[in-house]
């Protein structure tokens, strides 16, 4: 079977990326979630919402976050939702979240959990700046899986290479904890 690795770039790589300018490469705390369609690639979503946010106020924020971990608790078993991916880049919070299709999405978003949040985020100003959008793949897209054995590149859907006929292994259905 074949191992996929985590790794950052090479030391060497990233300090060419961080010469370029408009390039800035800082640590910061990332927060993933699998959804129910959690088993699924990027290119099973339709959907991808991003969602932006800074803060000014240690209160304000402490009580988004607070808002933000029971929808999470809803994401887990929201119907359509793949993935979420959060993270900080410098003073901005970043969200990006796949979904199946945009309905899937605003299903969701039309949640009366949601719409309060939603309420209490404006009239709280809990933010400073707050984006939201709702972006949809105007046609499908593949992810291929370059085989270790041959030359073979296949679509991931199809889990055999082209060429040579191995199983080829597709990190999307194998459970976060079982692929450390």
């Amino acid at each position: 079977m074949v191992q996929v690795l985590k790794l950052p770039p090479p030391m060497e790589a990233t300090a060419r990326m961080a010469a370029i300018k408009g390039v800035q490469i800082s640590p910061t705390a990332l927060a993933t979630q699998r959804g129910p369609e959690g088993h699924l690639g990027p290119e099973a979503a339709a959907a991808l919402l991003m969602l932006q946010a800074t803060f000014v106020d240690e209160r304000g924020a402490a009580e988004f976050w607070t808002r933000a971990a029971g929808l999470m608790e809803l994401l887990a078993t929201a119907p359509g939702f793949i993935r979420r991916f959060s993270f900080g880049e410098g003073v901005n919070s970043t969200l990006i979240a796949l979904w199946r299709t945009a309905a899937d999405a605003r299903a969701f978003f039309s949640t009366d959990e949601h719409q309060a949040a939603m309420r209490d985020l404006f009239r709280h100003r809990w933010q400073y700046s707050h984006f939201a959008g709702l972006f949809e793949m105007p046609a499908p897209r593949h992810r291929v899986i370059f085989c270790q054995h041959c030359d073979g590149v296949t679509p991931a859907h199809q889990r055999v290479c082209c060429d040579c006929g191995r199983e080829l292994f597709d990190p999307f259905l194998v459970q976060d904890d079982d692929n450390a």
